[in-house]
């Protein structure tokens, strides 16, 4: 259901920024933007870190022994190392230095050389005229090509390649690690002696003109941390292997390594504007900014264009227009408002900073909430480890409090959390019965504990779709609906994803209300289709033995785009190579399987766009989750890459035509 959002912003309309770069900062002593920028990039990649205290310590000095690490770092040899250590080059670098191995793999390779006199000086300061010689050496040039004069020759070709920017121009000066930083991460843009992208070096594959959404987001089988993407006019979702919150929101050039996991990224200087919407019409925001119908528009893990969209956006919190190289309007992000008014907690006191008397942040189920000023009267009453009720204002900052109490909280369980359908995450140590994926109802049984069930109930009443009525009950503004085929995890739904105008009682699990008696949160079961998993199917066999016995199960896996789940148990019958797709449990087993509908010779004139195609006179919309199959190539490609590729199509379909039928894989013929 997409429903506007009511923004509690006085200030609509307000630019907030034209930048290039607007992370946030994971060094708070780093003030400088360029600096921070750099940082942000390089502690990514693993190249510079800070202190055990969060900051970075710009102003510090770096020795000769500490820029041979960066060095190695920088170049992507930081695993040949070891092969380096306990050997004796210099006189005063003994096998046991902290810094041996990177500095002996680094004079190996001719980036650092001694004094001439079997000397190093592992502690002297590293000078600007030395560092720009090793990072020119990093690029491959030799004295040959940048000239016979030290430190001259150096300095000036350092300075034409844009390696001294927010740097020192005095040789003999003791670069900081803030100047360290801007060096370095100047050198990841650049392009070697012989014409590579020096970034080459630090990954195996990358994507160039990416956005990068979310490095915290939530994939479709309710894993966290994934890194969602938008390149190539689709989204992606990729595993990481790098910490990249700080650089959330910036276009680049997103780094893989060989198992397609997130290594880094390192952004471009193109411009994006970051905006309030005040006024949007069907070709411009706020007046100012004209947008085409066909502008890519993402809204949380959905990809639209603004020609489908443009009405909802004025109620989110801010849009962002990113903006090509040449100066083209690429995509707009938009960020919905997520409003806690009216939420109520109840749990166990677990912290309060600086205390408990004028706390200002306090935590409960494991979320630290910030405190109003109107609460801290009523919260200094209490102590850690007593029981409290704690009600909230939009934001999502602590506005009363009062002793005991019990609210009832709904929400997905996952690995030591608890996902509220309130929006807020619930932290600690979980138990009870039931498992990740699950809807559960949980409360607070002591500091730090989480007690959980799995939701159960049922309903009397009908949902009316169009009427938006359980019975005669409204649904909240901010339902959340979720859906499950018998007993598979959950996956969160849209009230316009159902397709019949009525759904029975005997498919609703599960439904709670809010205070105000308005339904809040819906189970469905196997209303829409989408708590499965689509794509081809394999079926195999696993024997185990136990006890001396052997027994031998059904398996079956799914490939898609995403690419191949892991092979699930069953006891449901499946037909191998078929399109169909499974829905999965908490405990890892495929307790529904189905095989999708299919429609040959299917011809591109059947199709509206990539909303949906005409299948013998019947309407039929396609997912948002669709696959593209390409049957002479055997690869999953995009919906847009299948149309161009073919002009007729086998189209695989859940549900029944003309009735809930939705198109989940789309194949060339």
């Amino acid at each position: 259901m997409k429903r506007k959002l009511l923004s509690l912003l006085t200030a609509a309309g307000l630019c907030l920024g034209l930048t290039g770069y607007a992370g946030a900062a994971s060094f708070p002593d780093v003030s400088d933007a360029d600096t921070a920028l750099a940082v942000e990039v390089l502690s990514g990649l693993g190249i510079v870190s800070g202190g055990s205290d969060g900051n970075y310590y710009p102003d510090q000095g770096l020795t000769r022994a500490q820029f041979c690490k960066l060095a190695v770092l920088a170049e992507g040899h930081g695993d040949q190392v070891s092969g380096s250590a306990y050997r004796t080059l210099f006189s005063d670098v003994s096998g046991s230095h902290w810094a041996a191995s990177y500095i002996n793999l680094a004079c190996e390779e001719g980036l650092v050389s001694g004094y001439g006199n079997g000397t190093f000086g592992p502690d002297d300061p590293v000078t600007v005229g030395q560092a720009v010689t090793v990072v020119l050496r990093l690029l491959g040039y030799t004295t040959d090509q940048v000239g016979p004069f030290w430190p001259e020759d150096y300095m000036a070709l350092g300075e034409q390649l844009g390696l001294l920017e927010g740097v020192s121009r005095d040789p003999d000066h003791a670069l900081t690690r803030g100047e360290a930083a801007l060096m370095l991460y100047a050198l990841l843009g650049q392009s070697d002696s012989t014409g590579k992208d020096y970034i080459d070096n630090l990954c195996a594959s990358k994507v160039e003109n990416a956005v990068l959404l979310d490095a915290d987001a939530q994939s479709g089988d309710g894993t966290e941390g994934i890194v969602e993407v938008y390149a190539n006019q689709n989204l992606s979702w990729y595993e990481p292997a790098a910490e990249l919150e700080g650089l959330t929101g910036s276009r680049g050039t997103l780094l893989l390594d060989q198992s397609g996991r997130v290594t880094g990224f390192l952004p471009d200087d193109t411009v994006r504007y970051t905006l309030i919407p005040e006024s949007v019409t069907a070709n411009r925001i706020n007046g100012s900014y004209a947008v085409s119908s066909t502008t890519p528009v993402v809204v949380g893990d959905t990809l639209t264009t603004f020609g489908d969209c443009w009405y909802d956006l004025e109620s989110c919190f801010q849009l962002t227009l990113y903006y090509n190289q040449s100066g083209n309007l690429e995509l707009v992000a938009a960020t919905e408002r997520t409003t806690y008014e009216g939420v109520v907690l109840s749990g166990y006191y677990e912290d309060a900073s600086p205390n408990t008397s004028t706390p200002e942040t306090i935590t409960l189920l494991g979320m630290e909430l910030e405190v109003e000023e109107s609460a801290v009267s009523s919260l200094s009453a209490f102590s850690v480890g007593d029981k409290i009720t704690v009600a909230l204002d939009g934001d999502g900052a602590v506005i009363s409090a009062a002793a005991g109490g019990q609210t009832t909280l709904y929400g997905v369980l996952g690995e030591g959390q608890v996902e509220l359908t309130c929006g807020l995450t619930a932290k600690g140590t979980v138990s009870g019965s039931a498992g990740a994926g699950d809807l559960v109802k949980v409360t607070s049984s002591g500091v730090g504990k989480l007690s959980v069930s799995q939701v159960s109930g049922g309903s009397s009443l009908d949902l009316s779709v169009s009427e938006e009525t359980l019975g005669s009950v409204p649904l909240a503004d901010n339902v959340r609906i979720y859906e499950r085929a018998g007993t598979s995890v959950v996956t969160e739904i849209d009230l316009e994803d159902i397709q019949t105008a009525t759904v029975q009682a005997a498919d609703i699990d599960f439904y709670a209300t809010d205070s105000n008696g308005l339904v809040s949160v819906l189970l469905l079961d196997n209303v829409t289709g989408n708590a499965y998993t689509y794509g081809l199917l394999t079926v195999g066999s696993k024997t185990e033995s136990s006890s001396g016995m052997s027994y031998t199960n059904r398996t079956v896996s799914v490939e898609n785009g995403d690419g191949t789940t892991q092979e699930y148990i069953t006891g449901q019958s499946a037909s191998d190579g078929a399109m169909g797709g499974i829905a999965v449990s908490s405990e890892g087993k495929a307790v529904s399987v189905v095989t999708l509908g299919e429609a040959d010779h299917i011809s591109q004139s059947a199709f509206e766009s990539l909303d949906a195609v005409v299948i013998g006179g019947v309407r039929v919309p396609i997912s948002d989750a669709a696959q593209g199959y390409n049957s002479d190539t055997e690869r999953w490609v995009t919906l847009s890459q299948a149309r161009a590729y073919s002009d007729t199509f086998t189209v695989y379909y859940s549900g029944t035509l003309g009735v809930d039928a939705v198109v989940r894989v789309l194949a060339t013929e």
